[in-house]
């Protein structure tokens, strides 16, 4: 557990690193914990190493802060959470666990900070260039329009999907002529929007 001072201290270095992309100096640290001595924030800084939550290179700004889940924190970046896999061919169930986190351009999240990522299975998406293996960045949402692509959950299974609504009746419409509409005869509940997809090419 960290003591005040240790956290005070980590939380500057952090915040100097999402604004100005650079860590603090010594002398820096050290006024902004209103001591004289650079030994003072030595000994914080070793107590943070050891804890695993900062690495140093030895050079004058060569520290490297990690979060709670071991990722680096960059600047102009933010950790995002990927939940697991959902399909785009026929749902598969969700498993509500966290399996890593990614850190994503705050120019990409455009200042959404709730959303997190799930990996596409299946091509029932192709035609809205969603493929398989693509992470789809989701902002957790109740309510959408028609034609936006969602995430909705059907007996507890998720699956991504267009959402359609004409003359008050909904139903879940894949971008690929060899699958069918979904009309679930129970309710489906809207999980989020799909609102970008991310794609690894080799």
């Amino acid at each position: 557990m960290l003591t005040k001072r240790q956290k005070q201290l980590l939380d500057f270095i952090k915040e100097n690193i999402q604004g100005s992309g650079f860590p603090p100096t010594m002398s820096e640290m050290a006024a902004s914990l209103k001591v004289k001595s650079k030994n003072a924030v030595a000994k914080l800084l070793y107590s943070l190493e050891d804890q695993g939550l900062i690495q140093r290179d030895g050079t004058a700004r060569g520290i490297q802060v990690r979060d709670e889940y071991g990722n680096e924190i960059r600047a102009g970046a933010t950790p995002v959470p990927v939940l697991g896999t959902i399909t785009a061919g026929s749902p598969i169930v969700v498993e509500e666990n966290i399996e890593e986190w990614i850190n994503l351009p705050n120019s990409l999240l455009r200042s959404r900070k709730d959303v997190f990522l799930l990996q596409v299975r299946g091509d029932s998406m192709i035609n809205a260039g969603i493929l398989e293996g693509d992470l789809v960045i989701v902002r957790p949402v109740r309510e959408v329009r028609s034609e936006d692509i969602v995430v909705a959950l059907l007996h507890d299974e998720a699956t991504v999907k267009r959402f359609v609504q004409i003359n008050g009746r909904r139903y879940l419409k894949p971008e690929n002529p060899k699958y069918q509409n979904i009309y679930p005869e129970d309710e489906w509940t809207v999980q989020g929007k799909v609102v970008g997809v991310i794609r690894q090419l080799e």
